[in-house]
């Protein structure tokens, strides 16, 4: 089930190519497909979990159009996407009720201590954008965005980034902050290979594998 195609199907198409186009010359771990492998995971636990569709929709379709924006100027791109999310919303014929919840789920789509997701399509966004974390796409993500980065692959220098310390410092560590039993339940798998390529990764890093 394409549940990425059918989120686009319910939204407004000329909204879509607004947000598309935020997403030019974005780096390959926060492209535009990295926003539609959210929207997809959106649509699909939203439907089992009995979401307000129309909230959760518009809030994966704009929750990272700051992206480019936090890279000129380093503010958090959750509040950039809620700002720019405003006049977007309003040009669709949006209420102001509406678009004030849908800027509530972006911004705590990036979890802060003071800031947590509450509603359920606020912890479904949450949800759906660490999924997208983990697994197999999770660790291409973590290998491309290294070389964004200019990180090497292996170092002995413990100061030093790699997608092997992302993923010991922060990606084993998502699994246990999903909120929603359907998030939770995906997880499972995708975790599970996470885990077992950065064992392999480490073994043959050694020459053993």
């Amino acid at each position: 089930m394409d549940y990425a195609a059918m989120m686009l199907a319910a939204l407004p198409d000329r909204l879509v190519e607004k947000a598309k186009a935020y997403f030019d010359g974005q780096d390959p771990a926060h492209d535009w497909y990295h926003n539609l492998r959210v929207m997809a995971l959106c649509e699909r636990i939203g439907r089992e979990e009995g979401a307000e569709m129309e909230v959760l929709r518009l809030a994966a379709l704009l929750h990272d159009i700051g992206r480019a924006e936090e890279r000129r100027t380093q503010e958090c791109h959750a509040e950039i996407s809620a700002r720019e999310c405003v006049p977007l919303l309003r040009a669709e014929g949006y209420d102001d009720s509406l678009i004030a919840t849908v800027q509530k789920a972006i911004l705590t789509h990036r979890f802060r201590r003071n800031n947590p997701p509450v509603t359920l399509e606020e912890r479904i966004l949450f949800d759906a954008d660490k999924l997208d974390s983990i697994g197999a796409i999770g660790v291409a993500r973590a290998f491309a965005y290294s070389g964004v980065l200019g990180q090497p692959l292996q170092a002995d220098d413990p100061a030093q980034h790699t997608p092997a310390r992302e993923f010991a410092q922060k990606l084993i560590h998502l699994k246990e902050r999903l909120m929603t039993p359907t998030a939770r339940a995906i997880a499972e798998q995708r975790h599970a290979f996470m885990v077992a390529f950065f064992q392999r990764w480490e073994s043959e890093c050694r020459g053993e594998g």
